[in-house]
């Protein structure tokens, strides 16, 4: 895996890092981020987290996106339908990402293997359990919210969790949609090796790699008939 993740920092050649740049520039023009390194010194609304986690002994990266829709502007399909729709098609979306692609060289079981598959993302309907591109386990399910655990292959000192959401606010005397999508990676304070979010390259890319689905999976619920 530290072999993988030297690599994707390598395919950052100059013609594709300009081509990151400008998206991520435009990018962050649309979507709504915050992000926080140190101790994580409060819950977050991402319930799987272990609370041993909000101390001083771990080290945690949380980056947090968010976009907003007017709910006139979907289809009138309830949300949490359109919901379910959003995940399939983002999960999907990743595993055609080159991140994918080498998480994908290195699974090792049938299971893990048919995880990065079209046809078994599609199918699902992320309940506790549900294996997305390898690495990705649901860890919790509610009606607005997946969990997904981080399992990273040969990273044992580093975990972390996906988690894809929505609420209805009102705002502007408008009833708007908001999607969410948050990253949480965690590992010890006294652990020397490096989390695959505290390399800035890595970094960069899974803010871009966020960014970019959150929008186009907004874009893709509008389109939709």
């Amino acid at each position: 895996m530290i072999r993988l993740i030297i690599t994707a920092t390598a395919i950052l050649t100059t013609s594709s890092a300009l081509y990151f740049y400008i998206s991520h520039a435009r990018l962050s023009k649309r979507i709504t981020h915050t992000t926080h390194q140190g101790t994580l010194s409060r819950p977050t609304e991402i319930e799987s987290i272990p609370k041993s986690i909000f101390t001083s002994q771990y080290f945690t990266i949380h980056d947090k996106c968010s976009k907003s829709v007017p709910r006139a502007c979907l289809p009138e399909e309830s949300p949490h339908l359109l919901f379910t729709r959003l995940v399939r098609r983002n999960m999907v979306a990743f595993s055609r990402f080159p991140q994918a692609l080498m998480l994908a060289m290195v699974s090792k079981t049938a299971g893990q293997k048919k995880s990065f598959q079209a046809a078994h993302i599609h199918a699902l309907d992320f309940q506790e359990g549900d294996l997305v591109c390898g690495v990705y386990q649901v860890k919790c399910r509610s009606r607005n919210k997946v969990e997904f655990e981080i399992k990273m292959h040969g990273m044992d000192f580093v975990e972390g969790r996906l988690a894809i959401s929505y609420r209805e606010v009102d705002q502007d005397e408008r009833n708007v949609v908001m999607f969410c999508s948050e990253t949480i990676m965690w590992r010890k304070v006294d652990e020397s090796r490096c989390m695959p979010l505290e390399r800035p390259a890595l970094r960069w890319m899974h803010e871009t790699a966020a960014w970019w689905l959150l929008d186009s999976g907004v874009k893709y619920l509008i389109d939709l008939e």
